[in-house]
């Protein structure tokens, strides 16, 4: 599957910079082009007669690249210019004359998301957690990247596991300024969120320390990855009032980070985690809800855990009738608005507790090769790997679940998607479904059509 930018493709970096009827030239170069190309030395007579226009995108790398993207912001053409010799106006208006002979308007806009008449408004977001070296994410494909993690230390303060991965990350806004790259804080087996929200002092010393982080490396907010409050299942402290005390925390984040600053919070939608949550307490201080719509066999051995783990619906291999839509119902019931919850899928597979495999794995070892088939629940839109003896093996997510979820997501007016984590889908594969699933589910059900249903 072709990753973004290619040609034919919308081109989502424009963003609404683009004007109507005008061909658009993004420069993606390094400054030394920018100050010697004539192209961005203010009005171009030439550029403006032939409804020219260039956008400026300083480039982190020594490449230069020129996008040309036509009125409807398809991506119609990809140069790599030259610093020792960079286009000019002419060169630039003879390539696109060349490229409007071709041309026609495409009958649909590929921005061609299913609208909902109970949510036309929604402006759906995809997004990924990135733990470990971010070199494979394409800011092209997300709105949103979530850094894990920071963690807290004994003394109140915040640590990461990388520095130099969380600049990295912050850098890729110099590919597509609008990108939102978030400080991810907590994560499985993580401590320290019980004790740094018991006390007003406590919480407003904690929401200090992160608009430290948030201000050092110029980021767009905090998303809070408690696992989970109310519990000590692995092993963290816990205390009766961490329910209370967890709204209390958002609060004290949301006023010293202000109103326009992201704040989200990871976390489930069973029963066990909304006895501990105040969800409808939290809704109006927080922008989103990342459901780990994942992981519902993580704890499970033996024959049970051989059963779905990141399913839509319940089916017959459902593990005790869990799903992602049970998940959402839960949230929305408990008062969570639907446009600020954001569906998680998983990029990798598992079979209880025993075993997982990245999708990189899987694609190199168990589609359909080695003597593993790959089968499909309709019921619960779910795929799942079988053994030569057709024993399930693996339950994984791919293409065809994903596009579902992307349905699911414009179906019930949610907010949108996101996986965890980018380092297991280095390809982005997934990646570019989950992007298409939201953006252009019309391409990738054609993809699809070809790919997974022959």
């Amino acid at each position: 599957m072709p990753r973004i930018p290619q040609i034919g493709y919308k081109f989502p970096q424009l963003r609404g910079m683009s004007s109507n009827n005008k061909w658009t030239v993004v420069c993606n170069a390094p400054t030394s082009y920018l100050k010697h190309t004539s192209l961005l030395r203010g009005p171009d007579e030439i550029l403006h007669q032939n409804d020219i226009q260039i956008v400026q995108l300083p480039s982190r790398t020594t490449d230069t690249t020129l996008y040309i993207i036509d009125p409807s912001e398809i991506l119609r053409a990809i140069i790599h210019d030259d610093i020792s010799s960079p286009l000019t106006a002419s060169h630039v208006v003879t390539i696109v004359d060349s490229l409007k002979k071709g041309y026609r308007p495409e009958i649909q806009s590929v921005s061609n998301q299913p609208t909902n008449p109970a949510c036309p408004n929604i402006q759906k977001v995809v997004g990924e957690y990135v733990l470990g070296d971010p070199q494979n994410v394409d800011p092209f494909l997300l709105d949103f990247v979530i850094y894990a993690f920071a963690l807290i230390q004994p003394d109140g303060s915040l640590d990461v596991y990388s520095r130099r991965y969380l600049q990295e990350l912050a850098n890729l806004r110099f590919s597509d300024p609008n990108l939102k790259v978030i400080l991810g804080i907590g994560g499985w087996g993580n401590d320290g969120f019980s004790d740094a929200a018991l006390t007003p002092q406590s919480r407003y010393n904690f929401a200090r320390e992160v608009r430290s982080w948030v201000n050092e490396y110029d980021l767009d907010g905090v998303d809070i990855d408690w696992e989970y409050p109310g519990s000590s299942a692995a092993g963290i402290t816990s205390r009766p009032q961490d329910r209370e005390n967890f709204t209390l925390l958002l609060q004290a984040l949301r006023d010293v980070l202000g109103p326009d600053a992201w704040i989200s919070v990871a976390g489930t939608g069973d029963a066990s985690y909304i006895r501990n949550v105040d969800i409808a307490g939290i809704a109006p201080i927080i922008n989103y809800f990342n459901i780990m719509a994942y992981d519902f066999t993580a704890g499970v051995t033996g024959a049970q855990g051989a059963r779905h783990h990141s399913n839509l619906f319940p089916s017959d291999l459902a593990f005790n009738n869990i799903s992602a839509d049970l998940y959402v119902q839960n949230l929305i019931n408990a008062g969570m608005p639907p446009e600020q919850l954001l569906l998680g899928l998983p990029l990798y597979g598992r079979n209880g507790a025993t075993i997982t495999r990245t999708f990189d794995e899987i694609r190199r070892s168990y589609l359909n090769t080695n003597g593993y088939t790959v089968r499909w629940d309709n019921v619960a839109k779910a795929p799942y790997i079988v053994d030569q003896f057709g024993n399930f093996f693996l339950a994984f997510d791919n293409g065809l679940s994903i596009y579902f979820k992307g349905q699911y997501v414009a179906d019930n007016c949610l907010g949108g998607l996101f996986t965890w984590q980018t380092n297991m889908d280095q390809a982005n594969i997934l990646a570019n479904d989950m992007y298409l699933a939201i953006n252009d589910p019309r391409t990738l059900e054609e993809i699809l059509a070809q790919e997974y249903l022959g």
